[in-house]
């Protein structure tokens, strides 16, 4: 019977489909793995160290190990809250610490504020099997919800002579996903776009710092399942040497990728429509990456006139995407890129010098019309002038300039 079925044409065919039903499952369940227990970038743990940690009523200091305090407040508090970036309640389940002296004499109580009630903070009683456990769980509390401004530990019922506390950190651990969100966080996470980039026309790849895994990782995870459930199940030495089911296999995934690839140009397709459809160069530079200094870009041009003229472009990073982009901008002049000057660069009267902010190693001195580079000075008379973009100096013999 078990030969029969072996040898029956269904067999290959239904080999094949059992393996990608099979790979699919697998490939789920190892997501699951990942979305449960992996930190999401978008809603890291959030650990606040003892260099972050801020007494407000006690009398303590800073340790090798932590925040010491000696002594709690008059009325026998004791309150450490810890240096924050606001976020969402609903993204974090719970807070725990690392506490070293708190006697069980001693009330311990969570305590937050959020943005509507920042004068009014909220407090949770930890009850003891959460302090033997280092954690507690917030999320049934009614009042942990909206924007988290602030968030620390209280301790109650301290005497003077009570041992030290030693304050080590605090953790903000995020919310888990249920099973039923993995499936839409893993779409999210594969149809998920930077947009373009300066070498997305032949690269595709997951948007780094906001996705947990990239899209290749999952389809070469559903690849070799697959070809594993097939080669248990069409085993080579039982007659079953045919290629063609592996080959079906990759095809599979590589559609995959491609299917990803070619949806995401659609939507960056319609996205540029919208934002450039029937306007000219110059508008589109407007509305475009580079519409914070491009009118800027545009004054320095109408200065320079239309004969092409020597720019050395000073910028904290020559190499970097705001010096590239003015130099583009400023085609056809002919734009040097660099951080500084000095008497061997062969600047000339007639040159122009843009300096790009911020610069710290150049300096402008109003009264004597000079750029100053260390112990070199220049002559110059101010062209184009833009607060926290820069200025278009013209270089001009000392007579020359008022």
């Amino acid at each position: 019977m078990k030969n029969a079925l072996l040898q029956s044409p269904w067999y290959r065919p239904l080999a094949l489909a059992a393996a990608m039903i099979g790979a699919t499952l697998g490939l789920w369940l190892l997501l699951a793995g990942v979305y449960l227990w992996s930190d999401n970038p978008a809603r890291p743990t959030i650990r606040i160290d003892a260099q972050s940690l801020q007494l407000t009523a006690g009398e303590g200091a800073p340790s090798e190990r932590g925040l010491r305090v000696e002594h709690p407040a008059p009325n026998g508090l004791v309150l450490v809250q810890g240096a924050i970036r606001p976020f969402e309640a609903r993204d974090y389940r719970g807070l725990g610490w690392r506490v070293d002296g708190l006697d069980e004499t001693r009330e311990l109580r969570v305590i937050w504020a959020t943005a509507a009630t920042a004068r009014k903070p909220f407090d949770h009683l930890i009850s003891p099997d959460e302090r033997r456990a280092g954690f507690v769980t917030l999320t049934a509390d009614p009042n942990w919800e909206g924007l988290i401004v602030g968030v620390g530990l209280a301790v109650v019922g301290s005497t003077a002579e009570a041992e030290p506390l030693l304050f080590e950190g605090l953790t903000l651990h995020p919310r888990r996903p249920a099973l039923s969100e993995i499936l839409p966080l893993a779409w999210n996470d594969w149809r998920r776009d930077l947009g373009w980039t300066g070498r997305s026309i032949n690269f595709t790849d997951s948007a780094e710092g906001a996705s947990r895994i990239r899209p290749l990782i999952p389809v070469v995870v559903w690849c070799a399942l697959a070809a594993l459930i097939h080669l248990l199940l069409a085993q080579p030495w039982r007659g079953f040497r045919a290629w063609m089911p592996y080959a079906v296999i990759l095809l599979v995934g590589w559609l995959a990728l491609d299917a990803r690839w070619q949806w995401l140009l659609l939507e960056r397709l319609d996205q540029t429509h919208s934002l450039y459809a029937g306007l000219d160069a110059a508008e589109r530079q407007r509305v475009g990456p580079d519409q914070g200094f491009y009118p800027f870009i545009e004054a320095i041009r109408d200065q320079l006139g239309a004969e092409p003229a020597r720019i050395f472009l000073l910028a904290s990073d020559p190499a970097g995407y705001g010096a590239n982009r003015a130099r583009y901008h400023l085609l056809p002049h002919n734009v040097r890129l660099t951080a500084t000057l000095d008497a061997a660069s062969g600047v000339a009267p007639g040159d122009f010098v843009l300096l790009m902010s911020p610069l710290d190693r150049t300096s402008y001195d109003r009264a004597r019309s000079e750029l100053a580079f260390g112990d070199w000075r220049l002559a110059v008379s101010s062209e184009v002038s833009r607060p926290g973009l820069g200025t278009l100096f013209r270089v001009a013999p000392l007579a020359e300039v008022d």
